[in-house]
C-alpha cells in the first residue's frame, strides 16, 4: 500500500466534497494524466470513526476524486473493514 493521501468523497449527490484519508493498494503513485488512470482502484479509509463508517456504508450514491486529475470514481465499501473499491464512472 502507498502511504495515506486526501482523497475526495461525494456521498448521495453532495455539492462539496468530504475529505478523507485514504491509503490506495499498489506498489506505484496514482497517474497525473486522465487517461492514464486506472478503471478499477482498490484502498482502505484510515482514521474513519464508526459514525463516519456508517454515514458512508448508509449512502445510497458513492462517488470519489482520488488525485488532482478529477477522474469520477463509483465506490462501494465495507465498514467493518474500512476497504473500498472504486470504479471509473
Amino acid at each position: 500500500m502507498l502511504e495515506a493521501q486526501n482523497v475526495s468523497v461525494y456521498l448521495n449527490n453532495a455539492l462539496r466534497p468530504t475529505p478523507r484519508e485514504a491509503e490506495i493498494e499498489g506498489d506505484q503513485a496514482l497517474p497525473e494524466v486522465i487517461r492514464d488512470m486506472p478503471d478499477s482502484v482498490t484502498g482502505k479509509f484510515v482514521t474513519l470513526e464508526p459514525a463516519e463508517a456508517q454515514e458512508i456504508a448508509t449512502a445510497w450514491k458513492k462517488v470519489m476524486i482520488l488525485n488532482r486529475t478529477e477522474v469520477l470514481y463509483t465506490f462501494t465499501f465495507d465498514p467493518k473493514t474500512s476497504k473500498f473499491v472504486a470504479r471509473k464512472r
